[in-house]
């Protein structure tokens, strides 16, 4: 086991603890390891100033910057629990999240935002204590570090308690692993809500390394992250896999510093890894896998070099975890495919004020009465001795990297006044949702923005006379996803005209039957990954090069064909001159 006690400990044994290398990297400004600590310990001393104990649960609301990462460092230095919230999320479900929580106090950019009716609010400000002790809180290794919420399949978000020696474990294991050092650069993705955050911030400040924060809005702008890692020497970055395949299709040779990429959070195809391997031989790719229940990541596997059309491993469990299957039976291919479950230190503590989903969901042994998560997870292990990943047990998937449970979309969908029934499946990667309702779909996807976030917000939301039903009485999934594959058709550009063409890859990424050239990408179902996708689309088919940033000033189907035509033009000039 290790000599540290906490995370925390491991960032101050960091070889660039209180010095002026480099800590964080944003759009607006470095920030060194000297001023994060400094940042850092006045948040500390703010949040004793204010009543905040050890144990107390601190709610953070912060865009992603340096300060939010020194306020995630306060919080755990007074000895206080760590609870990042979406700052992009409806404050609808970031209340529902906290009257689980019931945080002591909210960091937050506003003194007077919404939750200040129920919960004191502190801000950064400028007057952020100057002077203050070097005393942390005495920390002990099962106290909780941090919680994040997940999408729970009673339809409310559950909210997971992870303690100090399981995240100063996996990072351990991570660096060990991944041999970081003093002079890795991580470009960090994910939300500061996901445990995979976490992961990112801590993996790089433990070594000495450095991160550069993606902001939220630049997350899926590939031409962005590129310039990123050709301007600067990033040596690795975690994303999932379907946000990767697109950065695939941008991609050229500025990736001298590149070494490892790591993909989680939805599966990994053999498609991926084909052509990563056809474009970047040389940069190690690790599939990593893990539930936010059992702290960030529980297995993992180098699939660098994986070859055929086989499903990629999630690989061996970490250190001072067992990751096992449960209840195995053989398929066609007679492999013993059972639920996947985790048991060692990783496992945490529960979900909080959900006592009834944490006895469903954390078991204990009937011989060592230690405690095992069952995630879920449908499993098998292969001839080399590695976990396949072989889908899930229950209605819950991956969008975009984020865990959806549909349960929690009908339910928010079903408070909407005027859906009377609605039934929510995933169908081709993408939420699709047949409701009766006597309301429009805009008018739908308006209500739902307002209590979910737009990664839950169905893609596709058709409008039925009734529900199919099953001989039991309940809702007919097999035949609801039957009427979506009915819908699907392949795409007929024998008309070339450039108005044709555009309105057919509308349809076709956004899966809708008709547009209108009034219409809005982002009103009728498109989302940022979506608009990559139909960028892509439409350069392919013209042989033209756009511009990210000017087609998002182009969000109508009018606007984006002149646009289009316009390049044509340009394009035919070059050719004749």
């Amino acid at each position: 086991m290790s000599v540290f006690k906490s995370v925390l400990e491991l960032y101050c044994c960091s070889p660039s603890f209180l010095s002026e290398h480099p800590a964080i990297y944003t759009d607006s400004g470095v920030m060194s390891y000297r001023e994060l600590e400094y940042r850092a310990n006045a948040v500390r001393e703010l949040l004793f100033r204010h009543g905040v104990c050890q144990g107390d649960i601190v709610s953070v609301c912060l865009p992603k910057s340096a300060d939010a990462v020194a306020v995630m460092l306060g919080v755990m230095k007074a000895g206080a629990v760590y609870h990042p919230l979406n700052f992009d999320a409806p404050s609808e479900r970031n209340h529902r999240i906290m009257a689980d929580v019931q945080p002591k106090i909210i960091v937050h950019t506003d003194s007077t935002c919404c939750y200040t009716r129920d919960y004191p609010v502190i801000t950064l400000s400028v007057d952020l204590p100057n002077e203050h002790s070097n005393r942390d809180a005495l920390i002990h290794p099962r106290d909780v570090a941090y919680v994040v919420s997940t999408s729970g399949s009673t339809g409310h978000p559950n909210s997971v308690l992870i303690r100090h020696e399981s995240i100063e474990n996996y990072i351990t294991w991570k660096l060990a692993y991944y041999q970081f050092h003093a002079g890795s650069m991580k470009l960090q993705f994910a939300p500061l809500s996901f445990d995979s955050a976490i992961s990112d911030i801590f993996s790089m400040l433990c070594c000495g390394g450095a991160l550069y924060l993606v902001s939220a809005d630049k997350r899926a702008n590939c031409d962005y992250i590129m310039e990123l890692i050709g301007r600067y020497p990033i040596t690795s970055f975690a994303i999932v896999p379907s946000l990767y395949k697109r950065l695939l299709c941008f991609s050229d040779d500025v990736v001298h510093s590149l070494d490892t990429i790591t993909l989680a959070g939805e599966e990994v195809t053999a498609e991926i890894l084909a052509e990563h391997q056809r474009q970047f031989p040389d940069v190690r790719v690790v599939n990593e896998y893990g539930p936010c229940e059992c702290t960030i990541g529980v297995a993992a596997s180098d699939v660098t070099h994986h070859a055929g059309s086989e499903a990629p491993p999630i690989g061996r469990a970490i250190a001072n975890t067992e990751v096992f299957i449960r209840d195995a039976e053989p398929d066609e291919a007679e492999r013993y495919i059972g639920e996947i479950c985790i048991a060692g230190i990783s496992v945490g503590n529960g979900y909080l004020g959900r006592e009834s989903e944490t006895r469903l969901k954390f078991l204990h042994h009937p011989d060592t009465d230690e405690p095992y998560y069952c995630t879920g997870d449908l499993g098998y292990v292969n001839a080399a001795g590695e976990l396949v990943f072989a889908g899930r047990k229950e209605r819950t998937v991956k969008v975009a990297g984020n865990r959806v449970n549909l349960i929690e979309v009908e339910t928010a969908m079903n408070q909407v006044q005027g859906i009377l029934q609605s039934a929510v499946i995933f169908h081709e990667e993408r939420l699709k949702a047949l409701c009766v309702a006597d309301r429009t779909v805009a008018s739908i996807r308006l209500a739902l923005s307002e209590h979910i976030p737009d990664y839950m917000i169905p893609s596709v939301i058709q409008l039925s006379d009734i529900l199919p039903i099953s001989q039991n009485g309940k809702k007919d999934y097999h035949q609801i996803t039957d009427i979506f594959s009915q819908q699907v058709k392949q795409m007929d550009i024998a008309d070339l005209r450039v108005e044709n063409v555009v309105m057919q890859h509308w349809k076709a990424v956004l899966n809708i039957p008709s547009c209108r050239l009034t219409d809005n990408f982002f009103d009728i179902g498109g989302n940022s990954l979506l608009f990559i996708d139909l960028i892509m689309d439409i350069t392919k088919a013209f042989d033209i090069s756009i511009d990210l940033s000017q087609l998002l000033e182009k969000l109508t189907l009018q606007e984006q064909i002149s646009y289009i035509e316009n390049l044509i033009k340009d394009k035919s000039k070059e050719i004749n001159e």
